[in-house]
């Protein structure tokens, strides 16, 4: 839920200690995720920065104006632009030296790269011409909200996953550098009979880590998934790993560099055999690799024998059923803490009616996205310890009825379906905060939403939460400096940009 919806601020400064604000005027359009945090070299938030429409001209044209602000909403730049009226904002990023805009534009075929420092000037823009079939995709993309284009490379440059009119459907990787390096391309094969797309799942200053997926055809349910791992620095191929149904079945949703600089990818393991599409898996796992393609260790954790031990069922439930893990977070003392949300794929009432309605076309099913979980692994990922935090429930139509709570889960996760908002990192003083907005009901009272916070601190997790009152409003929250959280609201009416930003109730 990183957009959220239906929220006004209107009693948090009678919960919190400090409150801080800022309104930008004049602003003609804007849409939240249009916004972003900037982080500094240490991975503190900042300041901020905002893209909106300011104007229409004549001929078509519109002012667009990037708005840049400091970590205590102080102005620090401002730059205006103009645009095309066909321009939209596909996508856009920081990187802690530059921020990138991917724009694209029908009418004129292309989509173009803006970037700019953390002062407001503009670099040299790029083009990127489109193909028809090209805009088709786009055009599925922007319907679902699913622009999963454009990923930041630390203090060194962008990636941009672009789809390619090969001879069937394929993607081009660009990466194009900010601080003075080479740019580079990795390409699926253009005479590929499949169709390829590919999904980067980390992105950092060594290594690029992708899922490719391969089909015969947009309908065809037998897809190949092969894990990419591609140096950051040159864009050659360093290694790929094909887990097949009949040998080692695998899902994998993340992966991050460790100490030993390998690459170690975590998700899902399946008996031999079955689908990862369509079957239960049997609990986590954890692979490191190193830069040469070898297996250095591996490590299964079963629901059955190892989580168990630790999650005990509750309300109704007969086991943990699924989990989708969105950050992994390791400390000072060497621990591995995963923070994700439970889930599990149950019928829709709304979404019965509407297959009813369109002859069998829409989903009938929907993701039930539930408490927020916290699994403590030690170094060599040994499951040490599981905490879980009651949240209320979100549903959110699946995509499909025939594919399996972790493929819905997978591919809703990029549209902002769960409560997840982020999680910030306090290295200096040794502590995370992973946070959620919280639909609560409540008996007795009217049903609010709660911005809930996992604390790690001295070693120890707590839980943290402040209410947003319910009113008719457009909302998003992003981090702010350490024990603050930002609040970005935009008020059609008043055509304004309203920030709050607030101190939570922790150290």
């Amino acid at each position: 839920m990183k957009k959220i919806t239906c929220l006004l601020l209107m009693s948090l400064a009678a919960n919190l200690a400090v409150a801080q604000t800022k309104k930008i005027n004049e602003v003609n359009t804007f849409v939240s995720k249009n916004s972003g945090v900037i982080y500094n070299k240490e991975k503190d938030v900042d300041g901020y920065y905002f893209f909106y429409e300011v104007d229409k001209l004549k001929k078509g044209d519109r002012e667009f104006a990037i708005q840049i602000l400091d970590n205590n909403l102080v102005e620090v730049a401002k730059k205006t632009y103009v645009n095309n009226k066909n321009t939209f904002l596909m996508k856009s990023s920081f990187n802690n030296q530059a921020m990138m805009f991917a724009l694209a534009n029908y009418k004129e075929k292309k989509i173009n790269l803006l970037t700019f420092d953390k002062k407001a000037e503009q670099s040299a823009s790029i083009d990127i011409p489109l193909e028809s079939k090209e805009i088709k995709w786009i055009e599925l993309m922007k319907a679902s909200g699913d622009f999963n284009i454009l990923f930041p490379v630390n203090n060194k440059g962008f990636l941009f996953n672009k789809v390619a009119d090969n001879k069937k459907i394929g993607y081009s990787l660009k990466y194009y550098p900010t601080d003075g390096g080479k740019s580079w391309e990795f390409n699926s094969p253009v005479d590929s009979q499949e169709i390829l797309m590919i999904n980067p799942i980390e992105v950092n200053e060594s290594v690029v880590v992708a899922l490719e997926f391969s089909r015969s055809s947009a309908f065809s349910r037998k897809v190949t998934i092969k894990t990419l791992v591609i140096d950051a620095n040159t864009g050659k191929l360093l290694f790929d790993r094909e887990y097949s149904k009949d040998q080692k079945p695998r899902m994998i949703s993340n992966a991050y560099i460790n100490n030993n600089n390998a690459v170690v990818l975590l998700g899902e393991y399946f008996k031999e055999g079955d689908n990862i599409f369509d079957d239960q898996s049997l609990g986590l796992f954890s692979e490191e690799i190193n830069l040469s393609g070898q297996t250095n260790k591996e490590v299964l954790v079963s629901w059955k024998d190892d989580v168990s031990k630790f999650y005990k069922p509750q309300n109704g439930d007969k086991e943990i059923g699924h989990i989708y893990f969105h950050s992994i977070v390791k400390t000072a003392a060497g621990d591995i803490y995963a923070i994700g949300e439970k889930y599990k794929k149950t019928a829709s009432a709304s979404g019965i009616a509407m297959a009813v309605l369109s002859r069998g076309q829409s989903a009938t099913t929907q993701l039930t996205i539930t408490d927020a979980v916290a699994f403590k692994f030690d170094s060599d990922f040994k499951l040490k310890d599981i905490k879980v935090f009651e949240k209320g429930k979100s549903r959110v139509p699946c995509l499909t009825d025939f594919g399996s709570p972790q493929l819905n889960a997978n591919a809703l996760k990029n549209q902002g379906a769960f409560d997840f908002v982020f999680t910030q990192i306090d290295k200096k003083n040794d502590r995370f905060y992973s946070c959620f907005v919280d639909y609560e009901r409540l008996s007795g009272e009217k049903n609010k939403f709660a911005f809930k916070t996992i604390i790690y601190d001295e070693g120890a997790l707590s839980q943290d939460k402040i209410y947003l009152s319910n009113e008719d409003t457009d909302f998003r929250v992003l981090a702010g400096k350490v024990g603050y959280v930002a609040l970005i609201e935009y008020n059609k009416k008043d055509k304004a940009i309203n920030l709050h930003l607030e101190k939570l109730n922790i150290k």
